[in-house]
Order: structure tokens, then C-alpha cells, then sequence
């Protein structure tokens, strides 16, 4: 048996072995810390997903299920020249984003034969869907507050499709060719990026 090996380690390797075990150490805390942190902005990305999935699906089902004009008030068909149809109305804010604020009358899903109105509009930086009491008989009771839908909204904004014009934007006309479509998109501030999340609807 030599020497070195009747000695052991000296007091500077033993130093020296601590040293390399609280370095890998750090370096798994680290790494675990990212993975952590990973996951948990995932998941908030996920969520953040979840939520404009959500917003858009909603926007869409309330127009596909809008009442048709010659069910409402007048008993007729939208008239000549109009550019929506009765069942939707779209006013837009005097304020500098021009948010749009979109008016649905639609079939209520409980009661096949109520009718409600449906409001989806800008309130502060918080998109909100306002859904009144459903009724059978006009007039229908008001939307209300309405619920939030979708937060750190910056605009709302609302285009119609005109049959050989293309897109246009808000203010409408209020006569011409009748819009075959509308586009609902929502813009989001993200630090320097802008985000915007839309949705095309066919109007049938």
C-alpha cells in the first residue's frame, strides 16, 4: 500500500470535490427553475388560447343563430338596399380607437321559440358579451352589463364583405350591396407587440 493511499484526501481535494458538488448543484437548481418556469408560461399561454378560442366560437354562434328578418317586428324581408340585415346593428364609439359595438338578436338555446338580445362591446380594456332576458313578444328586455369575455383588449373592430368590393371598414353605408360577410377581430397590446385575433362569419 503506498503512501497516498495510507493519507487519503487532502484538506484542498476534498475543497476542491465540495466545490464541483455545490456547482452541479446550482447548474440542476438552474435548470429545473427554467423548466418550471416553462411550464408555467405554457400554461398561461394555454389558458390565453382557451380564452380567444372561446371569445371567437361565442361571436360566431351568435350570429349563426340570429333571427331572421321576416320572423322580427316588421314580419318582412330585409328591405331593398340595406346593408344588414335586422337582426344586427353595429354603432361605433366616439372615442380615437373607434371601437365597435355589435347588437345581436338571436334564438335563445332554451327556448326555441324566445328570442334575446346579445350585445358584445368594448368597456375599457375588457371585451364584454351583455345577454338580456330572453322574451316572445317585442320589445325584448335590454342586454345589460354584461359579462367579460377577454382582457387587455386595446379595439374591437368590425369589416363587412361587399360582393365585387372586397372588405370595408367601419363607418357603413347605410344603403348599398348587401354584405355577404363580416369580420369580428379583437386587437390585444402584448409589450411592443400587437396581437389580433379575428373571425370570419358568413351572412346567409
Amino acid at each position: 500500500m503506498t503512501r497516498r493511499a495510507q493519507a487519503g484526501f487532502t484538506l484542498i481535494e476534498v475543497l476542491v470535490a465540495i466545490s464541483l458538488m455545490a456547482v452541479v448543484a446550482i447548474i440542476s437548481w438552474r435548470g429545473l427553475e427554467n423548466v418550471s418556469a416553462l411550464q408555467r408560461r405554457l400554461a398561461g399561454d394555454a389558458d390565453e388560447v382557451e380564452n380567444v378560442t372561446r371569445m371567437l366560437g361565442q361571436m360566431e354562434r351568435d350570429l349563426a343563430m340570429r333571427a331572421p328578418d321576416a320572423l322580427l317586428d316588421t314580419g318582412t324581408a330585409t328591405a331593398t338596399g340595406a346593408r344588414l340585415p335586422q337582426s344586427l346593428r353595429i354603432t361605433i364609439k366616439e372615442t380615437p380607437d373607434a371601437s365597435a359595438t355589435l347588437e345581436i338578436i338571436r334564438a335563445d338555446a332554451a327556448d326555441p321559440a324566445g328570442w334575446q338580445r346579445v350585445v358584445w362591446f368594448l368597456d375599457g380594456t375588457v371585451l364584454r358579451r351583455a345577454a338580456g332576458a330572453s322574451a316572445r313578444l317585442y320589445p325584448l328586455p335590454a342586454a345589460g352589463g354584461g359579462a367579460a369575455i377577454l382582457g387587455g383588449v386595446t379595439r374591437f373592430a368590425i369589416r363587412a364583405w361587399v360582393p365585387g368590393q372586397g372588405w370595408i371598414s367601419t363607418p357603413f353605408p347605410a344603403t348599398g350591396t348587401p354584405f355577404t360577410g363580416l369580420e369580428l377581430s379583437a386587437e390585444r397590446r402584448t409589450g411592443e407587440r400587437v396581437e389580433r385575433y379575428r373571425r370570419v362569419v358568413v351572412l346567409e
